[in-house]
């Protein structure tokens, strides 16, 4: 990321300044360049959102969503560690798991406010006693909250929901905050925005390939599946976040595993025949804080599995864990895009997923 923001050369498919304009025509590029201010705004819809009357401690936090929203469940996670007093459980299904009840809280994150699983899990924990949360940007979610006055943090509609993560992400991290259930941490608010603003400029698609590693990755993952790998204390939430972010905006398969458990299984599928292996590309997702005996498995899997595939390695940036986590998260959600533009492919639309939930409504 170093260097600020250069004017395009013709060296490359995305150095063309109408390739953007012609095949991104939804604008999902102008969003993720928005991002730190999105971020911005999630700090302080954080830092006024109202919360659960009650104190005292839970006995475990439940983040209930799909998709995009609880995608930010898991970032979250990542970055708390084990910082946070009680389990943290992201809930991807309708219902609750049979241990949740009144000593519980559930936060019911869903962009939209429709997302049936989520209202699922809202409407269980009332029934169960739980304290309660909901975070969306209206719909139905937004409406039960308020006929059961519980807490209800309406965040800014109209895009995605794989683009409001910082809308997202920021209340549940502050509402932890601001229930004593994590430590106050503004040091690392600020470093992440001022990365994330970094990140923006140095990355943009005015930065012409030969300065731009999102750009530069992205051309490496064309023909290519990709298969990440994160290490499951910190970087595997966000080589998820890549593997959806993939499948999403630039419409390929994608892969996605944790190390150490790679290590007990399919580590030993790499040594299929070499033309099989030559059709996926691993990117490594490394973090400079992670655990020696982690770092290890990292450079002895590289080794097992060789030259083929191919693989690329890519290490966070910054001091504390949000901003490490966020630069990662950031950076496959451009690298996405990229990818999609090279594709002469319109990152925003999602037709199979539309197709999906009308066909499930026809039959409701």
């Amino acid at each position: 990321m170093r260097g600020g923001r250069r004017r395009a050369s013709a060296a490359g498919p995305l150095d063309d300044p109408g390739t953007l304009g012609r095949v991104d025509r939804s604008g999902m590029m102008g969003l993720a360049l928005a991002y730190p201010e999105q971020c911005a705004a999630g700090i302080r819809l954080g830092a006024s959102m109202p919360l659960p009357a009650s104190r005292a401690r839970p006995d475990c936090v439940v983040v209930a969503g799909m998709g995009g929203s609880a995608a930010a469940g898991e970032l979250l996670g990542a970055v708390v560690g084990t910082d946070l007093p009680c389990p943290l459980i992201v809930h991807r299904d309708y219902g609750l798991p049979g241990f949740v009840g009144v000593k519980s809280l559930v936060i019911a994150v869903s962009h939209s406010g429709d997302t049936e699983e989520a209202l699922s899990a809202f409407r269980e924990a009332g029934r169960r006693g739980a304290r309660r949360l909901a975070i969306c940007s209206g719909g139905a979610l937004a409406r039960v909250a308020r006929r059961s006055r519980a807490p209800l943090c309406l965040v800014p509609g109209g895009q995605p929901p794989r683009t409001a993560s910082g809308y997202l992400f920021f209340p549940l991290w502050l509402a932890l905050q601001r229930m004593r259930l994590l430590r106050r941490d503004e040091a690392s608010l600020r470093e992440t925005l001022r990365l994330l603003r970094r990140m923006a400029e140095a990355l943009g698609p005015g930065v012409a390939t030969r300065e731009n590693r999102a750009k530069q990755i992205a051309l490496w993952c064309r023909g290519k599946v990709p298969v990440i790998y994160g290490w499951q204390g910190f970087t595997y939430s966000i080589a998820l976040r890549w593997k959806t972010q993939f499948n999403e905006n630039a419409k390929v398969p994608a892969f996605a595993y944790a190390l150490p458990e790679m290590n007990h299984n399919e580590i030993v599928g790499w040594q299929a025949e070499a033309s099989l292996k030559e059709r996926f590309g691993i990117i490594w997702l490394r973090d400079h804080a992670e655990p020696r005996r982690i770092a290890e498995r990292f450079e002895l899997s590289k080794r097992s599995v060789g030259k083929r595939p191919q693989g690329v390695e890519e290490w966070s940036v910054g001091v504390s864990a949000m901003a490490r986590a966020f630069s990662l998260w950031y950076l496959g959600d451009l690298v996405s895009i990229y990818l999609a533009l090279s594709q002469q492919t319109d990152p925003t639309p999602i037709s199979s997923i539309v197709g999906l939930k009308r066909a499930l409504a026809r039959r409701s």
